[in-house]
């Protein structure tokens, strides 16, 4: 969500103290504001956002919704994750593996594809 480039703009903002500078890759840009996290249900609806940080990693920044937000999970069995290519990391799919989530994500270039993986 950018909220700002300029540097007078940044200063004066309300947002300064916890918003901060960060990449745009589908805009080739910096830009400074708060980054925006959503989980979506497979139609599309919001079902959990977060603004943060841009310099949080995304995995961070989704284990503190799912933290904070820890009823969600717990209510529902065989929750599918589909995500970027941000999200991987043994440690964190182990993670979700222990709240019931499965992660799906596509392999890195040079890796082999996983089973599955042409959706």
């Amino acid at each position: 969500v950018p909220c700002g480039i300029s540097r007078p703009t940044v200063q004066r903002s309300n947002l300064a103290s916890w918003a901060g500078y960060g990449y745009c890759a589908s805009h080739s840009r910096f830009s400074w504001g708060p980054r925006l996290y959503l989980v979506c249900t497979p139609t599309g609806m919001p079902i959990m956002w977060a603004l943060a940080n841009p310099k949080i990693g995304e995995r961070e920044v989704l284990a503190a919704m799912l933290e904070a937000d820890a009823k969600l999970v717990a209510r529902r069995d065989g929750i599918l994750l589909i995500s970027d290519k941000g999200f991987a990391s043994k440690k964190f799919k182990q993670d979700l593996a222990e709240l019931g989530i499965e992660l799906l994500r596509p392999s890195h270039k040079r890796k082999k594809k996983r089973y599955g993986e042409p959706m």
